[in-house]
């Protein structure tokens, strides 16, 4: 259990920015941070590393691994393969108090939005995706989408991908999604959920000037160090 819990804790940590990108992680400091022992403390950072949270340098130090604007599409990608999925299956298992409590999310990320709290709204809007995908049935998905590391994307990006959205354009998009599924539209719920993630991709390609497509082409046939990634021919 300690093990679970300083896991749990560090990966957090990391998620919210509390440790940041490239930060050195010292263990005396962990350790006493977190209440733990050494042990337990290792066996997470061992993990993280296996993660691609964590990068640990042979006879040196851990740091929190610097993710590459190619690593965070990557990760926000997942979202486009995963969540239509999500959305067409929930919506076949039919869960009628799953669409309240979406409806109540969508309202609230847009009054977030409007109070300028973006890292309120980032949370939500994952809670109302994980919800969805949870609501699927479908384990191994559910298990592929925790591992996917998407909360990390708001913090390394300082949100810029939700404050270029319209408060009402955030409960319009995630509103769509829900009355199709509360119609029973399983297809339309998953053309609508495939949409919403489509458009956030488009964000952040454009502030990384990098589409995802290149950028994986790139990384497939590199052999130069990590660092170099393609951007977007201009016209």
């Amino acid at each position: 259990m300690p093990t679970t819990a300083a896991y749990r804790r560090l990966k957090q940590s990391i998620y919210d920015g509390s440790l940041r990108a490239g930060q050195k992680l010292v263990e005396r400091e962990l350790s006493r941070r977190l209440g733990v022992s050494r042990i337990p403390l290792r066996e997470s950072l061992i993990r993280l590393e296996a993660e691609g949270l964590v990068r640990s340098i042979p006879y040196s130090s851990t740091f929190v691994e610097d993710l590459e604007p190619v690593d965070v599409l990557e990760i926000y990608s997942l979202r486009l393969a995963l969540e239509p999925m999500a959305a067409r299956l929930a919506t076949i298992n039919g869960r009628p108090s799953l669409i309240g409590r979406l409806r109540r999310w969508s309202h609230k990320m847009a009054e977030l939005s409007r109070q300028g709290k973006s890292l309120q709204t980032d949370r939500i809007d994952y809670a109302f995706h994980h919800a969805i995908v949870r609501a699927s049935g479908h384990k191994r998905l559910l298990r592929a989408y925790e591992s996917a590391h998407i909360l990390i994307v708001g913090p390394r990006l300082q949100y810029a991908h939700l404050k270029n959205q319209h408060p009402e354009q955030i409960a319009e998009d995630h509103m769509k999604i829900v009355n199709l599924m509360e119609a029973g539209d399983a297809e339309g719920a998953e053309r609508a959920a495939y949409e919403h993630v489509a458009q956030s991709m488009v964000s952040l390609e454009k502030i990384f000037d990098l589409q995802i497509e290149s950028a994986a082409r790139r990384r497939a046939g590199r052999k130069t160090t990590k660092g170099t990634i393609k951007q977007k021919d201009n016209p």
